[in-house]
Formats: structure tokens, C-alpha cells, sequence
């Protein structure tokens, strides 16, 4: 099991002398995913909890991920999660986040045009193969795989890092949205959590080779630019087991894997998941 730096916020709930204790594996902030887990929660209570109003689902042992996108705003961030007992009266703890804003890079380009527009049919193919990776982004529910946290898919040199934009000829483009990690061609490739094999793309325009594994809840994590791809549509993975190898297929320039995190959408840099050693954390 892996050891989390426990920040610990006890909190009265108020009956006979009964407590529930809400532990964070890290403070929260803007682009990051926290791993909570509920303790002392009474036999048989249900929780149910939101952050600023967004529905938080927990496991069965109570443990829930928050996160907050990169570019969400930042101020007070209020986590409210209800105990709801088999009978008797429900129980609230509430905790407030001060979120500060975070900065991120950006790199100024000028490229030739025909280096930046793509053609029609590069286009069309494009957008089909992101709707795809996007539908799995909707998934809810589903077997949990993030209890436990994370661990690197693959070691490297960090050659990409979360958050940073590059603005093509004057034109800001999306921030970079997970991190990249150069590693020799054929390096092997491993979940960073238990999951479900969610989507199998075989040669994408941009992406190239690409994986994405369900981790229950919401929980996505995707591996793109492979050059092999070693496991089934389907098939849940256990944390560690490879499922590729590292390539250069797609838009790249090297070998590298290119590997995002979401949690319900929101956009978290894979290197300040709960699990992972932070002084190798995205600048």
C-alpha cells in the first residue's frame, strides 16, 4: 500500500459522542487530485459529498478523488460531504480549500503555414479519433481502481510538462494537458493504477498508438504515442502490468509517451497524483 503524507482535519459530527475524521493525501490546488478518505464512518452509512456543487462519488471504503481542472479559477473551494446512516438523523462535515492561482509556461512560435494548417481530410479524421478519446472521459461509475493511488507508467526525462502552451503564429493553442516522457523506443509501458482497458486506438493522426484505462468513478488515465500496444479492449489491468511500449507514432518527434490524467473531466497533472514522489513534480 502506498504511504500518503496524511493531512488529518477532524470534525465533530455531533451525536452520541461520535466522530468522522476527512483525510487528504495533499492540500488541494488548481490542477491537482487529491485522494480523500472518510474515517470512524458509521456501519452501513452512505456518503454523499460535492466540491463547489459538483457531485463527488466515494468507494466502498470510503475514498473519494478530488481534483480541480488547470484552469479553474482560483478563491475558496468548499467540500461537503454527508453521512448518511442506516437509520437516524444524516450528518454533515463540510472543509473549505483557499486555492491560490498557479502559472504555467508558454512558448511563442512562428511556423510556416502549411506546418499549421491541417488538410480537410486530416481534419475530419482528427476530430473523429478525439471524439472518441473524449467518450471515454463521460464514463461514471464502474470498477475502482484509484483506492490505492499512482505510480509512473515509465521513467525518463520529462520533455513536455503539464500546463504549457505554445501560441503557433500568434494563435494560442490548447494547454499541454498531460506530461510528456522521453524513454528509449520499446520501453515498457505500465498502468499507473488498476483499470478497465477503455478505448484501443491504433494509429491516430495525433496521438498515434493510443490506450486509455477506466479507473472507476470517473477516474481516466491515457497513454498516447505508443508503439506497441499490448493489451485488450476490456480487460481490466492491475497497477504495473504492461500494456505498451514506448514509441514515436502520431505527432512526435521522438520517442516519448505523452500521459494524461482526468478525473470527471477536470484536467490534473499525472505528476502530483496521491502515490507519486513529489520532487518530481511539473514546474
Amino acid at each position: 500500500m502506498y504511504r500518503y503524507l496524511i493531512i488529518l482535519f477532524s470534525l465533530l459530527l455531533g451525536g452520541e459522542g461520535e466522530s468522522a475524521t476527512l483525510s487528504f493525501s495533499a492540500p488541494l490546488a488548481i490542477g491537482r487530485a487529491v485522494l480523500l478518505h472518510v474515517q470512524d464512518v458509521p456501519a452501513g452509512a452512505r456518503l454523499v459529498g460535492s466540491l463547489n456543487g459538483k457531485p463527488v462519488p466515494f468507494s466502498a471504503e470510503h475514498r473519494a478523488l478530488l481534483a480541480l481542472d488547470m484552469e479553474a479559477k482560483p478563491g475558496p473551494v468548499l467540500l461537503r460531504v454527508e453521512v448518511k446512516p442506516p437509520q437516524g438523523k444524516s450528518e454533515l462535515l463540510t472543509h473549505t480549500f483557499e486555492v491560490v492561482a498557479r502559472s504555467y509556461q508558454e512558448e511563442q512560435l512562428t511556423l510556416p503555414k502549411g506546418k499549421v494548417e491541417l488538410a480537410p481530410a486530416a481534419v475530419s479524421r482528427a476530430k473523429e479519433e478525439t471524439a472518441a478519446i473524449v467518450a471515454t472521459y463521460q464514463r461514471r461509475g464502474g470498477r475502482v481502481g484509484y483506492g490505492e493511488g499512482f505510480q509512473l507508467p515509465v521513467t525518463g526525462r520529462y520533455s513536455g510538462v503539464f500546463g504549457s502552451r505554445r501560441v503557433l503564429n500568434g494563435t494560442p493553442r490548447r494547454p499541454h494537458s498531460g506530461v510528456d516522457i522521453a524513454a528509449p523506443q520499446g520501453a515498457p509501458v505500465v498502468a499507473t493504477a488498476p483499470g478497465e482497458v477503455a478505448l484501443v486506438g491504433q494509429d491516430y493522426f495525433f496521438t498515434g498508438n493510443t490506450l486509455v484505462l477506466d479507473h472507476g468513478d470517473g477516474v481516466i488515465s491515457l497513454y498516447a504515442h505508443l508503439e506497441r500496444i499490448m493489451v485488450e479492449s476490456g480487460r481490466w489491468v492491475e497497477a504495473g502490468t504492461v500494456i505498451g511500449t514506448v514509441g514515436m507514432t502520431g505527432r512526435a518527434t521522438g520517442p516519448h509517451l505523452h500521459w494524461g490524467m482526468m478525473v470527471r473531466q477536470d484536467r490534473v497533472d499525472p505528476l502530483l497524483l496521491p502515490g507519486l514522489p513529489q520532487e518530481g513534480a511539473s514546474p
